[in-house]
């Protein structure tokens, strides 16, 4: 047990490379947790964003069942958890005998939590006490490196891709349905730490379509600006994106509102399919 009788032990920076092993042997269902440790690998080497991550595990069993609770900190906090315990007891279990994460004091969102261990999750946030903001349940998506490095990046003769800067921040959370107080900031350590690609008319430099490069190395935050849409300028960064992360070797995943139909034909026509859900639950605090 790790000081004070907190049931969650740190994962050091050496062991991550031990983790990401493991999950790539034990959850190919799950292979965006490979991207995420490698994306925790890299910042970690970052003297700006080594403290934004922190993995922890309830008592070390990470090495037999995988067990971890993550958290990332840019003005709010996203909190991942995952498990290869069947029953999902071990992550139960992991957040109810914990005092690391605070609930009250700023937004929290669990990230992406997988359908094997939402069970888990929604218990231990009614036990809790804890109130819910959004449950926003989407579909996985994903495509093989393999095929994803076969993308042609082709522009339209009125526009250029190029690499996102922290500043184009503000227009996409201004555009994000989900945006909240602080997003801007929020996004914007997110482009600076892990990059981005956005679609700009030649004519003005006017950027009309981009995508976030996020905390599973993952294409997210994928927008077109109304008037511009039906042009494929989505399909054209979500290529450049996906392409970038095959070529790191790893899978291009992405999260689709259930409802979201248009997004869904789009990735299914790049080749990406279905495996499986998740669902993003954000929490009420004391400054709401």
């Amino acid at each position: 047990m790790s000081e004070g009788g907190d049931v969650l032990c740190e994962i050091r920076a050496v062991q991550l490379p031990q983790l990401a092993a493991l999950y790539e042997e034990r959850a190919p269902w799950a292979p965006y947790m490979v991207s995420f440790v490698h994306t925790a690998m890299k910042w970690k080497q970052s003297e700006k964003f080594r403290d934004s991550i922190t993995f922890w595990s309830p008592n070390d069993t990470w090495k037999s069942d995988g067990t971890i609770v993550a958290n990332i900190s840019f003005c709010s906090q996203d909190v991942f958890v995952f498990t290869l315990d069947d029953d999902g007891s071990s992550l139960y279990r992991a957040l109810m005998e914990t005092n690391r994460i605070k609930y009250d004091d700023r937004r929290t969102m669990f990230f992406a939590v997988h359908e094997k261990h939402m069970s888990a999750i929604q218990q231990f946030v009614k036990d809790k006490n804890l109130v819910k903001e959004m449950d926003n349940p989407c579909f996985l998506y994903a495509i093989p490196p393999e095929q994803a490095r076969q993308f042609t990046v082709e522009c339209p003769p009125e526009v250029f891709v190029r690499k996102l800067e922290p500043s184009a921040a503000q227009q996409v959370s201004a555009a994000w349905p989900h945006n909240f107080p602080g997003s801007d900031s929020y996004l914007g350590k997110f482009i600076e730490a892990n990059g981005g690609y956005g679609v700009f008319l030649k004519s003005k430099n006017e950027m009309v379509a981009w995508v976030l490069k996020h905390a599973f190395g993952h294409p997210a935050m994928l927008q077109t600006e109304e008037k511009h849409m039906k042009k494929g300028y989505g399909s054209l960064v979500t290529r450049v994106l996906s392409k970038e992360i095959a070529e790191e070797g790893h899978w291009p995943v992405c999260s689709v509102m259930l409802n979201n139909e248009r997004s869904k034909r789009m990735f299914e026509k790049l080749g990406f399919r279905s495996i499986g859900t998740c669902v993003f639950i954000s929490l009420k605090h004391s400054k709401n």
